[in-house]
């Protein structure tokens, strides 16, 4: 009830609140359709806007070469989603070389620095992977085996990729990670942060399993 005033202003008053609100109701039902196809048209745009940020595959050898070039090209579009999309993960690009104990070590085979990304994460952890250009390396995967060896690392080869040459070492919280494949070289440094499937991402990518 209306205060200080009579029932029988009440009602109408709360009849004609009604009326309205029932109008407005009626005028706005035309444009929910509307409504509902342009959120849905949004949420397309923005999957399509996810999609078309994943990263294009380009062959190893052109990985680096263009001005335009930057990380994203390294990496499998899984891996590359899966890193940034953490909003306290910090990435950095450069042409830094790997630790200058693995420049001495690989010097034999001429080691050109074409790329290096760097993560951050929150607590600290850090990854830093390098593609590194090498003179063809495909006939000395013994000689490189052995250079490494002598830093602590252990060499093999996959069975079903035996052109590629995978050397690791771990010290304290520090993981590195060495492969060699013809005239390239990726070298990955992971210290106190391992990525779920990192390496064998990157592997993946750049030297494809030969299908069957």
């Amino acid at each position: 009830m209306i205060g200080g005033r009579r029932w029988w202003l009440a009602w109408p008053a709360g009849i004609l609140c009604a009326g309205i609100v029932a109008g407005l109701v009626y005028l706005a039902f035309p444009a929910v359709p509307g409504v509902v196809t342009y959120t849905i048209e949004l949420l397309q745009q923005g999957a399509r806007s996810t999609a078309a940020s994943k990263p294009t595959a380009k062959p190893v050898g052109e990985i680096g070469t263009a001005l335009t070039d930057d990380c994203v090209s390294l990496y499998p579009s899984a891996l590359w989603i899966e890193l940034t999309l953490d909003p306290h993960t910090v990435l950095s690009q450069d042409m830094t070389p790997p630790a200058s104990e693995l420049m001495t070590a690989m010097a034999p085979w001429h080691p050109a620095p074409r790329m290096t990304c760097g993560w951050r994460a929150a607590d600290g952890g850090t990854v830093r992977t390098s593609l590194v250009d090498l003179s063809d390396a495909a006939a000395a995967q013994a000689r490189i085996a052995t250079a490494l060896g002598d830093l602590g690392f252990a060499c093999s080869t996959s069975p079903t990729q035996a052109a590629v040459l995978t050397c690791t070492r771990t010290r304290a919280a520090v993981t590195d990670t060495e492969v060699i494949a013809g005239r390239y070289w990726l070298s990955t440094a992971e210290a106190g942060w391992q990525p779920g499937g990192y390496v064998n991402g990157l592997v993946d990518r750049l030297w494809p399993h030969p299908k069957r």
